[in-house]
């Protein structure tokens, strides 16, 4: 027998045995897993109800909604108290329209950077090299800094309605979503970064 088979025939038993130990240590830890869980149910995390608005509501009120979801003992009492906070949300968005923060809005936008780099606000002509090989490191997670600021500029989007339309469209994608709040932040920064569109849309 060769030292080439008896090599390959000793690296087979090798893996084999890892396979065995890798397989016993993911079904110890399973076991240990369902053990706890048994022994106190109470701890598991129990995921939170979204509360309408949240955002535009103080500390305080979303506490109130709580308490009074949690005295709710009916299926149609919780569906009217979301239906009473969903209205008052509605009148105060309308009342006091939602005002985007730049700064804000630059430290939420990184999750986009993480995607693509400016090619996206800028005409295809004009970056299209220099964006390109910006997503591509982006992409490889070789970089991480945010895109330089364009010299030129000619964006895809007309108006700043459209860019808030843009914006919520590709907040679909996200986990979790960005608030209401969130999304004019991001839109007054990168209208003020790169579009430039008139206040009043």
């Amino acid at each position: 027998m060769t030292t080439g088979t008896t090599l390959v025939r000793d690296m087979r038993k090798a893996l084999k045995i890892f396979i065995l130990l890798a397989g016993a240590a993911v079904m110890a830890a399973a076991a240990l897993d369902a053990v706890r869980g048994a022994e106190n149910p109470a701890s598991q995390a129990t995921e939170r109800e979204v509360i309408p608005g949240a955002d535009r509501m103080t500390s305080a009120e979303r506490e109130a909604y709580r308490r009074r979801m949690e005295a709710a003992t009916t299926p149609e009492e919780k569906a009217r108290i979301r239906a009473e906070y969903a209205k008052a949300v509605d009148e105060r968005a309308r009342a006091r329209p939602l005002v985007g923060d730049p700064a804000r809005g630059a430290l939420l936008h990184r999750v986009c950077f993480s995607c693509h780099g400016i090619e996206r606000y800028t005409a295809p002509v004009t970056h299209a090299a220099a964006t390109f090989i910006d997503s591509v490191l982006r992409a490889s997670g070789l970089s991480d800094m945010p895109p330089p600021e364009p010299t030129r500029f000619k964006g895809r989007i007309r108006s700043l309605a459209a860019l808030r339309e843009a914006v919520a469209r590709r907040n679909d994608y996200l986990n979790p979503q960005m608030t209401p709040q969130e999304i004019e932040d991001v839109v007054a920064y990168l209208n003020a970064t790169y579009y430039k569109f008139p206040q009043k849309d």
